[in-house]
């Protein structure tokens, strides 16, 4: 009876202990423009909010830059963020890929933002870089290890840029109703 009772505990201890992976959705996202183009109205284009559009745009031009931007919640059973062992970001097959090679970078972002008002004035981009995946002309994006964002979430929530190292990529929105960026958090 007591090897069987102590079985049964290590059993639970090594079950509570063996890792758990969350598949999650992306709960905000956005284009975030850094351009000097004006609109027809006259205002700049970075100005203007794109957190409710049916696409996700990166690009790098002469005038033109765009970042995506994601930001995730971090499931309520993650109690220690800093406990996470691995976050890779899924990146969907573009709506429209460049007719080349190319490559897509996370890059860290804070999470003070949302959908209806973020734009290129109240959104600083970041330096720091999480992971990229090199993308082959005519194939699907991949995954991107995105460790160190999910592991620095503050009050439940953590953002990353994607960035294009040049050419024009885009991909649709959680608001689309089509596949879209995802994660899977291991903990």
């Amino acid at each position: 009876m007591k090897i069987a009772a102590i079985f049964v505990a290590l059993s639970a201890t090594a079950y509570a202990a063996s890792p758990y992976v969350y598949h999650l959705s992306t709960a905000r996202d956005a284009t975030v423009s850094y351009s000097g183009i004006k609109n027809p109205d006259g205002s700049f284009e970075s100005l203007t909010p794109k957190g409710t559009q049916s696409t996700l745009t990166t690009f790098k031009g002469n005038k033109d830059y765009r970042r995506i931007l994601l930001g995730f919640h971090v499931p309520a059973k993650v109690k220690d963020p800093s406990r996470i062992t691995k976050c890779v970001l899924h990146v969907p097959v573009p709506k429209d890929s460049p007719d080349q090679d190319y490559s897509l970078t996370a890059y860290t972002a804070s999470s003070n933002w949302d959908e209806d008002s973020v734009n290129g004035a109240t959104k600083i981009t970041s330096t720091k870089e999480l992971g990229t995946v090199n993308v082959p002309k005519g194939k699907s994006p991949g995954t991107i290890d995105v460790t160190g964002a999910c592991q620095a979430a503050s009050e439940g929530n953590f953002s990353m840029f994607v960035d294009t190292n040049q050419p024009l990529v885009t991909f649709y929105s959680k608001d689309s109703g089509k596949p879209t960026f995802t994660l899977d958090m291991t903990y």
